[in-house]
């Protein structure tokens, strides 16, 4: 045996894996001494901060008395529309299970784009509501303020499947007061039709 031969390395075949473990190897042992020396991207400054927001403010309903704090009904109902909704005695018995109640409030009389709705499970009766701003509704009224509309058409459907368009089945009403100007209380409204 020569001298060369006993100091002579074996060289050992490594494939693609091993390799890529040593560079991951070395990479989490950097990282391990690069965050504590240099520390975290984020800097905190006490005192930076903005106060927190309040609480959003809730309204009571139109004509609700006033609760401890003092809380009044809101300016949104200055320009809201009142009523009650009533339904005929030959009618009362044709309600379907499970229906919902719409209240809209038209541009026309004969239909036409939303100024406002109202949806819900039908309700006892008579139901007393109200229109409000809140009620505009978002996807039709894009800038309609509700307490500016100088006349509109109140609707009161009772609809069975809660799609739009009437089904025969489906119950409605008018306001025998149409048009009606936000701010009135005079939205009154009977159903007595049956589609």
């Amino acid at each position: 045996m020569t001298q060369g031969s006993a100091f002579r390395l074996k060289r050992v075949q490594r494939g693609p894996f091993s390799l890529l473990f040593g560079i991951l190897m070395c990479g989490g042992f950097l990282s391990l001494v690069w965050v504590p020396l240099n520390g975290c991207s984020q800097h905190y400054e006490e005192g930076a901060h903005p106060p927190p927001k309040p609480p959003p403010q809730t309204q009571l309903p139109a004509g609700h008395p006033p609760v401890e704090g003092g809380q009044t009904p809101s300016s949104d109902t200055k320009g809201s529309v009142r009523g009650t909704i009533r339904i005929s005695k030959e009618l009362a018995t044709q309600i379907p299970p499970h229906a919902y109640l719409y209240i809209i409030a038209r541009e026309r009389a004969d239909g036409g784009v939303p100024y406002a709705f109202k949806m819900m499970r039908v309700p006892q009766f008579p139901y007393a509501y109200t229109l409000t701003q809140a009620d505009v509704a978002p996807m039709f009224g894009e800038g309609i303020v509700l307490a500016d509309i100088p006349e509109m058409y109140l609707v009161a459907k009772i609809d069975q499947d809660g799609k739009v368009g009437a089904q025969p089945g489906d119950l409605e009403g008018f306001c025998p007061q149409n048009p009606v100007a936000a701010g009135e209380a005079a939205g009154n409204i009977t159903i007595d039709r049956m589609h």
